[in-house]
């Protein structure tokens, strides 16, 4: 099975203890990024160290990060 080319990167590139210092939001965000690299559940719950419910606890977030009047994903108008 040859691996699926990562379009945002390696997942070797996600640090799990540099992404549990992010707000909560972008820790969700690095997750669905493992996902969008290729990954399986297994492989995301074994590089972060979390179990699979932890997971899709993360990933059930839905809030958009804010930083200095700033909205990831909000529209601009």
């Amino acid at each position: 099975m040859s691996e699926m080319p990562a379009i945002f990167g390696r997942p070797e590139g996600i640090c799990p203890r540099k992404l549990f210092r992010l707000a909560l939001p972008m820790q969700a965000e690095g997750v669905r990024l493992l996902f969008e690299m290729g990954q399986s559940m297994g492989q995301v719950t074994a590089r972060l160290g979390l179990s699979a419910q932890q997971v899709r606890g993360l990933l059930s977030d839905q809030r958009v990060f804010v930083r200095g009047g700033e909205g990831i994903g909000q529209d601009p108008r």
